[in-house]
């Protein structure tokens, strides 16, 4: 006899051997049992899930010789006879080959006669979709008032094809298509009984492949037990069947995660010089970026059905290394990169580009994350800890230890301790106020020299009089923050923009000067209010002997200490956005 092949000879025989179907197993069986046996089943589902072989078993339950029984024989001739499919009365017709109205009107005809053997002549019609719209309509009238010995059982691939005057008159079953772990064990099983032996890898890959088909995985098997031999590699096995490997899809996970272009395109290379689907490549990846996006929002979860212990191990530590937002745009690129691909006429520098756009990719984090570091920001400038140190010591608690954070926290130590010793004035411990409002306080300013509070000495320590209103007063220190300050005699004169004057012109605004400042002091001075004048540069001698030039309200506030520190710590940018401009272009001209 000659060789049968896998696909063939593993083919199941009875319900029982049915693999990852068991909603249409046990309906079938059940109603075999009881005698509910509809004239009329459509079975659809992808490919190589067992639509005709389940078919083929509800003909032989039906007419087995000791039955209508839900567990055929096999042994008795109408069961040997089917299982070889040249049964007269189980009749098996390809929808695609005999599409026309001719062939339908012949199915009535034969379908009035009784079955030679067997107690129902069964029609199986494989890829019904495939007929005609004038089949189908000689077909409905036999399909709903069936002959009593007349069973039809109808595959498809494409249900949505069919009309819906046909689907109303049959029982649907859709079948599911196989998991990982279904294929993996059934394909060991088959490998055991003919005596080799492969890793896990190269099964859990055919398994992937196959994409949820049974027949798909048995086709690729058969292939790779005609090339085995002890002198390949796996690496060089998957190249003989052209399927995609796990360990090019992990290694371009990590050069895409670690930035690192030169290695995108190598494996690009090499998946071109394979001779691999680009397509299909981009699709591996977007499964392995699922798998990591549902890792890292899930870290402590248990081993995944589908995906081996080993792989889940790598894949943790893989996600540790960035963010769950960074992944949520990877695999957004992703899909719509596999859409560029299908569509482009050159595939492969579609993947180079693509793996590049991801590998330019910054680091993402939340907003909830950044605004989390700003607040341990506030309170580092409140509770006097140095705000760099605080942030470093934040990132390194939730997310571990990284180059750049390192030298992110260095950078911002280094400056704290700078800015600690180049002035002689007290830390920012010493002179943090409460949050309430500004008023007397027990901590008054006391100079490191012993000297007592004067206008000189607060408008030497006026930048950490204006942080200090930062945490107490914000709206007095927005207002404060653009003026410039002077002694003038046994007073502080404050010169205020003209955008502010209307809002500083009365004694309110004196009165909280002067609460901030004995608050702070330990002395309310007398302030002086004034308009700013309208030449922000001054000329001539007044320039070198006076205050410097006073920069704009948003210089002002980037130059602020603690906006620096959260620019240099956060790692942000400087963007300045331009007013939008109105009007037709000749208005804008003139």
């Amino acid at each position: 006899m000659s060789y049968q092949v896998i696909a063939r000879r593993c083919r199941p025989e009875t319900f029982e051997e049915v693999i990852g179907q068991p909603h249409a197993v046990r309906t079938l069986q059940n109603a075999i049992r009881l005698g509910r046996i509809a004239h009329a089943y459509l079975f659809s589902g992808a490919r190589g899930v067992g639509k005709t072989s389940v078919a083929r078993i509800m003909a032989k339950a039906l007419n087995c010789e000791k039955g209508p029984t839900p567990t055929p024989c096999n042994q008795c001739s109408n069961c040997r006879e089917i299982s070889h499919t040249n049964s007269v009365d189980v009749i098996e017709i390809d929808g695609a080959s005999n599409r026309g109205i001719e062939s339908i009107r012949e199915l009535r005809e034969t379908a009035r006669y009784r079955p030679a053997k067997g107690r129902y002549k069964v029609y199986i019609i494989d890829e019904v979709h495939q007929l005609s719209v004038d089949a189908f309509n000689a077909l409905l009238k036999i399909l709903e008032e069936p002959p009593a010995h007349v069973i039809f059982i109808f595959a498809t691939t494409e249900p949505h094809k069919i009309p819906a005057t046909v689907l109303s008159r049959c029982q649907r079953f859709d079948f599911r298509r196989l998991s990982l772990q279904l294929i993996v064990e059934h394909l060991k099983r088959i490998v055991s009984q003919e005596g080799a032996d492969f890793s896990d890898s190269i099964f859990y890959a055919i398994a992937r492949e196959a994409d949820g088909g049974m027949r798909d995985a048995q086709s690729l098997l058969e292939q790779l037990l005609a090339f085995r031999g002890d002198d390949l590699a796996e690496s060089e096995i998957l190249d003989i069947l052209g399927v995609i490997d796990r360990q090019s899809v992990m290694r371009t996970a990590e050069a895409v995660i670690a930035g690192d272009a030169g290695a995108c395109l190598d494996i690009a290379a090499d998946v071109y010089r394979r001779g691999l689907d680009s397509r299909r490549f981009c699709q591996h990846l977007c499964d392995h970026f699922r798998n990591l996006l549902f890792v890292a929002l899930s870290p402590g979860a248990e081993t995944r059905g589908d995906l081996p212990r080993d792989e889940m191990e790598l894949l943790r530590k893989l996600a540790a290394k960035t963010s769950v937002e960074s992944l949520h745009v990877y695999f957004q690129i992703l899909l719509r990169g596999e859409e560029d691909i299908r569509r482009s006429s050159m595939p492969k520098i579609t993947l180079e580009m693509l793996l590049l756009r991801m590998a330019g990719l910054p680091r993402i984090e939340s907003i909830d994350l950044l605004l989390e570091k700003i607040s341990t920001l506030e309170q580092a400038l409140t509770s006097g800890q140095p705000a760099a140190a605080c942030v470093v010591s934040e990132s390194r608690r939730r997310f571990g230890t990284e180059e750049r954070g390192e030298n992110r926290a260095e950078r911002g130590e280094q400056r704290v301790a700078s800015d600690s010793t180049a002035s002689p004035s007290r830390p920012e411990a010493e002179f943090s106020g409460q949050p309430e409002s500004p008023g007397p306080a027990n901590e008054t300013f006391a100079h490191p020299d012993g000297a007592p509070p004067s206008p000189e000495r607060a408008i030497a320590d006026w930048h950490m009089f204006v942080a200090f209103l930062e945490t107490r007063n914000p709206i007095l220190w927005a207002k404060v923050s653009h003026c410039t300050a002077r002694v003038s005699g046994e007073a502080i004169e404050l010169e205020v923009p003209e955008i502010f004057e209307s809002s500083t012109s009365g004694p309110e605004f004196v009165k909280k000067l002067e609460e901030a400042s004995q608050a702070f002091f330990g002395a309310g001075f007398q302030w002086v209010v004034t308009k700013k004048k309208p030449s922000a540069v001054p000329r001539g001698p007044a320039a070198k002997a006076g205050n410097p030039p006073k920069a704009s309200g948003a210089k002002q506030l980037v130059s602020h200490p603690a906006v620096q520190q959260a620019i240099e710590i956060l790692g942000a940018e400087l963007v300045e956005v331009k007013p939008a401009t109105t009007g037709p272009p000749e208005g804008r001209k003139k």
